[in-house]
C-alpha cells in the first residue's frame, strides 16, 4: 500500500494557517525548499489537493518555472470534490476525484506506485488525518507563533503517537521535521 505523506508549512504551535487563512508567517529559506521539495519529489509520484486549493494552486504552478513547477505540473493530480462537474481542465495532468474525499484517497493508496502527497487545503488534511489515513507528516515548522488559527488536528479525537523520523534546523530558524504515524 502506499504511503499518504501531508506536506505543508506549520507555526511552531502547530497551525496550517493563522486567522482569515493567512499564511503570513512563513519564512523564505531556499535551503529549506530545495532539500525538502528534492526529498518530495524523489518519494510521491501522485499530488491531492482539496478543491478550494485546486484554483490558487493551478493558478501559482502553471505559471512558475524550475524543477519543482515542472514536477508540480507534470505528477498526476487527484482533485477531491463532492461536485462531480468540477471542471479540473486549467491544471494539465489533473483529474477529477469526485465523491467522498476520504474514500477516493483510500482507492488512490491502495494502487501501486510511489507515496502520494496532499498539499491542502486545511479542511482536506483535517478530513484524511480524521479518518486516520496519513502515514507520514513532513512540516516545515517555521519560528512563528500566530496564537490562533487552522489546525489540521482539530478533528482528531484520540491521542496520537507520532514516531520521529527525522529533523534538521536551517539558516531561517526554521525546521524541517519528518514523522511516522
Amino acid at each position: 500500500m502506499r504511503s499518504l505523506i501531508v506536506f505543508c508549512s506549520v507555526t511552531v504551535d502547530g497551525f496550517m494557517a493563522g486567522p482569515d487563512n493567512d499564511l503570513g508567517f512563513m519564512v523564505d529559506d531556499e535551503e529549506l525548499e530545495t532539500t525538502l521539495n528534492g526529498e518530495l519529489m524523489r518519494a510521491a509520484d501522485a499530488i491531492v489537493v482539496g478543491r478550494k486549493s485546486f484554483p490558487e494552486m493551478s493558478t501559482y504552478w502553471t505559471a512558475a518555472e524550475g524543477e519543482l513547477a515542472d514536477w508540480m505540473n507534470t505528477t498526476p493530480k487527484h482533485v477531491l470534490s463532492s461536485d462531480d462537474s468540477y471542471d479540473v481542465s486549467a491544471w494539465g495532468s489533473a483529474t477529477l476525484a469526485a465523491g467522498d474525499g476520504v474514500e477516493q484517497v483510500r482507492k488512490l493508496k491502495g494502487k501501486k506506485g510511489k507515496s502520494v502527497v496532499v498539499f491542502g487545503g486545511v479542511e482536506t488534511v483535517r478530513a484524511l488525518v480524521a479518518a486516520g489515513l496519513v502515514d507520514e507528516y513532513w512540516f516545515k515548522v517555521h519560528p512563528m507563533v500566530v496564537g490562533r488559527g487552522r489546525s489540521m488536528f482539530f478533528d482528531v479525537k484520540d491521542r496520537t503517537a507520532l514516531k520521529l523520523r527525522s529533523v534538521r534546523s536551517f539558516p531561517s530558524g526554521s525546521l524541517g521535521v519528518v514523522y511516522t504515524a
